[in-house]
């Protein structure tokens, strides 16, 4: 288990750069005190290169790829932490198994990922044995057929590894060793990737990645992203990600292409009755709803009769939902004296979590949790979704998703809906 650190401590804090990864049980934890202090002056300086060049840097990533790539297969295990300013940390247990399949054009691998997380007592399973993704549910032995191997595969540790190797060939400047370090009790090296380092109206922003390296096997142990920027959002956050990876297994006899077969006993799921899903036609009534804001006033649709209504579905997490925050914000100004109001409804999030967020992200308009019913009724199955709501209490217009001109086209049907209440 890892040792819980602060969230968000500065960059240079040594003592978290050195424990981050490091087992919570103090006794296995110590060092000696004169190894300990070596470490913490080395990792002050993190970003004073330590006689290696940048090529000899980028050589370590690529002498660590090329060691997955001498076996014939391998797995590992790994726990993912992602902790968001506004969020709980979400924690996943992951599994990899990798064959290399070198007639397999599209990826050289077949492969296995299993996912775990909350309460889950079965993982998810996805399997890509040359065809397309099949995502197995072991709660009730049905299967699905996708084409998103490649994506799965982004995030196995080829796929990162290659990443950052295609990163540093193009900015090879953005590399830097620091002091080696101790992982878990294994002596790593430590490299730290600078992909945004900049200052935006004097606020500085920067996202780094951290990988450490075993010395004795050139296997990596994790990696770990830190980021303080604006890209999720209208307001600079701060973000990290933590993955440790442990139990390497190679070259396993039992381990060919019969393990990535779809289990036997798994079958299609049964097709569903039809349920109607299209989005509520302008023109109709639009459903009245209850719902509590997140100062715990209580606010139905049919009270705002009078006004033009802009209902936001989304939910905490949604990108695109994220980039429609900053173009709210400027409609929320732009027609804050007219007769006109944006509630943002989240069909999923509690309470906490979206009082959480609002207050990072500074949102202005009002917004209510635990909105999953309300979705319902206006047939919303994808975030974000908007419903414009006329004076009369009817459905005016609805917009489908952010797109680059999200609020020049927001804009026009505020105004042309402002102009037929004149």
């Amino acid at each position: 288990m890892l040792k819980k650190v602060k969230a968000y401590p500065e960059e240079e804090n040594s003592d978290y750069l050195v424990e981050l990864f490091n087992n919570g049980n103090k006794k296995n934890s110590k060092m000696n005190y004169a190894a300990r202090n070596l470490i913490k002056s080395f990792i002050c300086v993190a970003f004073v290169l330590t006689g290696m060049s940048a090529n000899a840097q980028i050589s370590l990533v690529q002498t660590t790829i090329d060691k997955l790539e001498s076996y014939k297969n391998f797995s590992y295990q790994y726990v993912y932490k992602q902790k968001e300013v506004f969020s709980d940390t979400l924690i996943y247990d992951q599994k990899f198994i990798l064959l290399k399949t070198p007639g397999d054009k599209e990826i050289g691998y077949f492969f296995k990922h299993e996912l775990k997380y909350g309460d889950m007592k079965l993982p998810a399973i996805a399997l890509y044995n040359g065809k397309n993704l099949i995502t197995l549910n072991p709660q009730d032995s049905t299967y699905t057929t996708r084409n998103a191997q490649a994506m799965t595969f982004s995030e196995s540790l080829f796929g990162k590894l290659n990443w950052i190797k295609t990163f540093l060939n193009k900015n090879p400047s953005k590399i830097v060793q620091s002091g080696d370090t101790v992982v878990n009790s294994i002596n790593s090296y430590h490299l730290i990737i600078n992909t945004k380092d900049t200052i935006i109206n004097k606020d500085h922003q920067y996202v780094r990645i951290h990988l450490f390296i075993d010395k004795a096997t050139g296997l990596p142990v994790g990696k770990l992203t830190r980021s303080r920027t604006a890209d999720f959002g209208k307001e600079v956050t701060n973000y990290y990600t933590e993955e440790r990876y442990f139990n390497y297994k190679i070259d396993q006899d039992n381990i060919n292409t019969a393990a990535f077969a779809v289990p036997e006993g798994f079958h299609p799921p049964k097709e569903k009755p039809a349920v109607q899903t299209a989005l509520l036609v302008p023109g109709n009534i639009a459903p009245d709803w209850n719902l509590y804001d997140t100062d715990g006033k209580k606010m139905s649709l049919s009270r705002l009769k009078g006004k033009i209504v802009l209902l936001d579905f989304f939910f905490v997490g949604c990108v695109p939902c994220m980039n429609t925050l900053a173009p709210l914000d400027k409609l929320h100004e732009k027609y804050k004296n007219k007769n006109f109001v944006i509630l943002s409804i989240s069909d999923r999030d509690s309470k906490k979590l979206v009082t959480a967020f609002k207050k990072a992200q500074r949102i202005k308009n009002q917004m209510y949790p635990d909105g999953s019913s309300v979705a319902k009724l206006y047939h919303v199955t994808s975030a974000p979704t908007f419903y414009f709501i006329d004076q009369d209490g009817k459905i005016a217009s609805v917009v489908s998703g952010y797109s680059d001109d999200f609020e020049k086209k927001m804009s026009a049907i505020i105004d042309d809906l402002l102009k037929k209440t004149i």
